[in-house]
Formats: structure tokens, C-alpha cells, sequence
């Protein structure tokens, strides 16, 4: 008689529930139920309860994604398309038994704040590098190796690399494995209240509280202009040469050697973008160490020549210079052939230069559906910006950006960031997606002495896909590690990160590695 009651009651239940949206389809019903529910602030959640139809539904939908469109006088809602990346994402490495990994713990906070600066897991014992797993300040998050004995995983998130609002400068959400499962619960966090957290991120992201829907009559109204691209230096027809005289003067003395400005330093890689085609961000960096304020500057000029001494690139614009931890940072895209380079990039204030620097470029062409690498980029800071950067942005992919630490120069508390793009890896057909393994290494010499390598072993990799949808394309791997929490602080010196890539489809390897120096 009991298990007839609550088997009775159980129905009962469930007829009631159904009843509400018993004119709903299935796809508006599970709308509700999904994963957008963790962007729904307490208003929202309740009006969708009184939704009775579909027309109800779809005007709720509707104007749901378009109060959160960061560009909605555009047919694109940029924000709806990185939840729905995100959503992909969490269902293909959080998912807990028959739980999508969206509706999962970590999913819900994945969701909402996107990914973590810093991934950290009770380890026994602990790595031979000593250190948390890395984690990108990307779509994705590169998981840890599990063991038995693990049973706790912090998500680190830092305002200064986040949009969001936090409660505090850094904020640690904890989940707990209770029983060994791999079923992820979230924690409490001391001096934390994470729910109310997560709330209030979900709200910052309406910008348009009063949209009721998508723009009406886009296709018979003008449309605006696309995103322009960084604009690339054209090659050389006759003479080529800066307009500023201040500027001219500028180049012919770095170029020559007698340069009196403050020195910078030049970095650039070489990319493909989503739709594979070649390009080369140069970047010019200023070490805090000069002194220099972030509105010192306001103009970047610039020059390239071939190996023959022919200027083949040539341009001078304004350009606020990206503070990062206390350097500056400067940039554009240049689209050049194959060949040997010498660029000479300068910052200005006005008319008045203030800081040159000067590096030859060697140049490869990719070919677009080319297998293989970029160079390892080195960073302190991987930026997250409002909104996505077009298409072949200097060190900028989606809402990140990257800020190259040109002069490799690190003290031992930093993060030490990592990037690397991998072009057109193979593709499983199970999941879509490249399968890697990744094995990082830092070999160094301290007064003159080698230290002993320290090391992570070889572990599965999760390349990010840079066009924000799974397949044939542009990956990247991007990481950081925490340089307070190795074991041993690494003492001032000269030092190399290794990384070693496997293709474990294709079983091609790839070797990449950078000298970087500790200081301070």
C-alpha cells in the first residue's frame, strides 16, 4: 500500500508539473530545464514558470538572448554563440554518469564564468613538476589527471583576467568528489557565498535590460559594415615612407645604431586564421622597468624591409598601447610573403617618438590546410575582452587576447602563460575533435650551473578549436603555471620551457621550446 501511494503520488506530481506547459513543445519545454537556466536571474526563472504556449515561449527566448547581445543593431548575437561553445564544451568533459556536463556543478559555474585562471587538485602524491594542472583563459580547461586518492579541485578565477564581477580580487570555488566517482559537487568556499556569485555574473551580462526580441526588419534595413580587420602593411610600389619627419628620424637612428629613445622589444609568430589563412602578428613590448604610463603613448609607426633593404611595409596610426602587470603593449597584423624581414616598430606621443625597437622576421608561409605549429608564446597575461576580436586580430583569438612577455623576463611568483597554435591537426571522428598528449619540461642554469629538470609527465592535452566550433581547423593550447606553487622556487637565471606535442592520430610530434629568465 505505501509503494502504491508514492507511485500515486509520483504521478500526481508529475501530471501537475506537466500541466503548466502541457501546450509547450518539447524543445520550449526544455529550454527551461536546460542550461540557460543558470543564466536566468530570479525574475526571469519566474515569468518562465507562467510561460502557458509556445508563442510565450519564443517571445520569453527571444528576448532573453537579446538583452544579453553586447552588438545588437548586428544580425549576430555574439554572446549566445560563446554560451552555446560553452555548453558544448561542458557536455564533453563534465559530464557526471547520465548528467549532461552542462548541468552539472562545474558546468553551471563553467557556464556562467567561463574558464578559470588557475585549475587546482589535491594530488597524492603530488606531480614531478609540483605544480597545479594549467588551465587557459579560454573557451576550454585542459582536465588534470585523475588518481584515486583525489578528492578536491579549486577553480581559481582573477578579476584582473575576468569581465565578471567578483566578491574579491581572487576568488577560489571549491568542488568535492565525496565518494571517488568523479561526480563533482560544489563547496562550500570560505568568505564566499558562490550561488549569490554566480548570480550576479549571470545578471552583468544583460546589457540591454529593455530588448524585447531580435532587431526587427534586418533584412530590408542597412546593414552595418563588417568588422574591419587590423590593417595590414600593403607591399612597396616606388618609394614608401612615414609622413612624420620626427618618425623618419626615429627609424634611421635604431636602424643605424644610435638610437637615444627608450628600447623596447619586438615579438611576432606566424598564424593561420579560422578560414586558414596566413598572417603575422608583431607586437612591440615595454618593460615596466622604463617607466612608462599607460597614456605616455598614443601613436605606433613602423617599418619593414626585405633582405635587400627595400621597405616593403610602411605606417603610422593611432594605437592606445594594453597595460599588462605594469608593462605596455602595442600590436597590428602585417601580411608579408616568405622571406627575411627587419621591422623597426615605435611608439609616439603625438608626433614625438618615445620608445623604438627593432628584430629581423623570418617568414614561412603556411599554407592553409598545412599541418604543424606557431612559435611557443610565453605570457604573464592572457587577457579577456568585452567582445570577440575580427578575424586575423594581432594576438587576439575570440575575447582573448594574448600579451607576449617579449622580453621573457619573469619573477618567481608569476604565472608563467603559455600559447601555441596547432594548424589542422587530425581529427577524431568519435568526438570531433584532435586527440593530443603534452608534456612540458623547465631546464635551466643558476650561477653558472645547471639545475636539475623539472617536469610534468606526458598527459592528455585539450586543444581549444579557434573558429568556437568543433572539427577540421585552427587549435590551441594554452596553459599557465603558477610559479609560487612549485616546490622549489625557481632562483634567478636562465631557463628553457620545453614542450613536446603528439599527435596520437597522425602520431606526429612536434618539439617547442623558449628560453625565459627569472629576475628579481
Amino acid at each position: 500500500m505505501k509503494t502504491t501511494r508514492l507511485i500515486t503520488a509520483a504521478l500526481f506530481v508529475a501530471a501537475i508539473a506537466a500541466g503548466g506547459f502541457a501546450a509547450l513543445s518539447e524543445t520550449n519545454t526544455q529550454f527551461g530545464n536546460g542550461p540557460a537556466k543558470h543564466l536566468m536571474t530570479r525574475e526571469e526563472a519566474a515569468a518562465w514558470k507562467n510561460i502557458k504556449d509556445d508563442a510565450g515561449a519564443q517571445a520569453f527566448i527571444s528576448a532573453f538572448w537579446a538583452r544579453r547581445d553586447p552588438t545588437p543593431t548586428t544580425p549576430a548575437n555574439e554572446f549566445q554563440a560563446e554560451f552555446d561553445g560553452r555548453v558544448k564544451y561542458a557536455d564533453e568533459h563534465f559530464t557526471e554518469g547520465r548528467t549532461k556536463g552542462s548541468l552539472t556543478d562545474r558546468g553551471r559555474v563553467f557556464i556562467v564564468m567561463g574558464s578559470p585562471a588557475i585549475v587546482r587538485r589535491t594530488r597524492k602524491p603530488a606531480t614531478a613538476m609540483g605544480a597545479p594542472e594549467p588551465s587557459p583563459g579560454g573557451i576550454g580547461i585542459p582536465q588534470p589527471q585523475a588518481e584515486a586518492s583525489e578528492r578536491n579541485m579549486i577553480w581559481v578565477y582573477d578579476q584582473a583576467k575576468t569581465k565578471l564581477p567578483l566578491p574579491a580580487p581572487t576568488v577560489n570555488v571549491p568542488f568535492v568528489d565525496q565518494f571517488g566517482n568523479d561526480v563533482w559537487r560544489l563547496d562550500r568556499a570560505p568568505g564566499v557565498d558562490v550561488n549569490a556569485m554566480l548570480q550576479r555574473a549571470a545578471a552583468a551580462e544583460i546589457t540591454n535590460p529593455n530588448a524585447t526580441g531580435a532587431p526587427a526588419a534586418q533584412a530590408s534595413a542597412p546593414q552595418p559594415a563588417a568588422a574591419p580587420t587590423t590593417p595590414a602593411p600593403t607591399a612597396a610600389t616606388g618609394s614608401m615612407a612615414l609622413k612624420s619627419a620626427a618618425f623618419q628620424s626615429a627609424i634611421a637612428d635604431e636602424t643605424a645604431g644610435k638610437s637615444t629613445l627608450k628600447k623596447g622589444a619586438l615579438t611576432y609568430t606566424e598564424l593561420l586564421s579560422p578560414a586558414g589563412d596566413y598572417y603575422v602578428p608583431v607586437g612591440i613590448f615595454v618593460s615596466k622597468s622604463l617607466g612608462l604610463a599607460a597614456d605616455a603613448t598614443d601613436t605606433l609607426f613602423g617599418v619593414v624591409r626585405d633582405a635587400s633593404g627595400n621597405v616593403v611595409a610602411v605606417f603610422e596610426e593611432p594605437a592606445k598601447a594594453t597595460a599588462s602587470n605594469g608593462d605596455l603593449f602595442a600590436d597590428r597584423t602585417v601580411t608579408l610573403p616568405s622571406g627575411k624581414y627587419t621591422a623597426v616598430f615605435g611608439l609616439a606621443k603625438g608626433d614625438q617618438p618615445v620608445v623604438i625597437a627593432s628584430a629581423p622576421l623570418e617568414l614561412s608561409s603556411v599554407a592553409k590546410d598545412a599541418g604543424g605549429t606557431s612559435r611557443l608564446i610565453l605570457t604573464n597575461n592572457i587577457i579577456e575582452t568585452p567582445t570577440a576580436a575580427p578575424a586575423k586580430s594581432p594576438f587576439a583569438f575570440g575575447r582573448l587576447k594574448i600579451v607576449p612577455k617579449a622580453d621573457f623576463a619573469f619573477g618567481n611568483k608569476d604565472d608563467l602563460g603559455y600559447f601555441v597554435e596547432i594548424h589542422n591537426p587530425s581529427i577524431d571522428t568519435g568526438t570531433n575533435l584532435p586527440k593530443m598528449q603534452m608534456k612540458m619540461e623547465i631546464t635551466g642554469t643558476v650561477n653558472g650551473k645547471a639545475i636539475p629538470p623539472i617536469a610534468a609527465p606526458m598527459s592528455e592535452a585539450s586543444p581549444l578549436p579557434l573558429t568556437g566550433a568543433l572539427g577540421p581547423g585552427q587549435y590551441a593550447i594554452i596553459g599557465s603555471i603558477p610559479l609560487s606553487e612549485l616546490k622549489s622556487p625557481l632562483k634567478p637565471g636562465d631557463y628553457v620551457f620545453k614542450m613536446k606535442l603528439v599527435d596520437t592520430i597522425s602520431k606526429q610530434t612536434y618539439n617547442l621550446e623558449q628560453p625565459f629568465k627569472i629576475v628579481g
